[in-house]
């Protein structure tokens, strides 16, 4: 949740939601994943659940952070976006 807060405060309220939102469906799938084949959790299992939350987080700090370069730089919102995602 701190995480959470924070990628709000740090990147605005829109950006930030579509980062939390992302790494909760991710989180959710895996779970659900786990659940349909009937796996057992165990600690290293928990310990992987978290590196790929933080491995989201740190994938969606890498976008934005590009996102903004390419602003910097005078890029369209568009071009900047895209850039982004490339």
């Amino acid at each position: 949740l701190v995480i959470m807060a924070f990628m709000c405060w740090y990147y605005g309220v829109r950006a930030g939601m579509v980062a939390n939102i992302a790494m909760v469906m991710n989180i959710f799938l895996l779970l659900a994943t786990l659940a349909m084949f009937d796996a057992t959790l165990t600690l290293p299992g928990i310990a992987g659940i978290l590196l790929t939350a933080a491995m989201a987080v740190d994938a969606n700090i890498l976008i934005y952070e590009r996102i903004r370069e390419e602003i910097a730089r005078g890029a369209a919102l568009r071009q900047a976006i895209l850039a982004g995602y490339e």
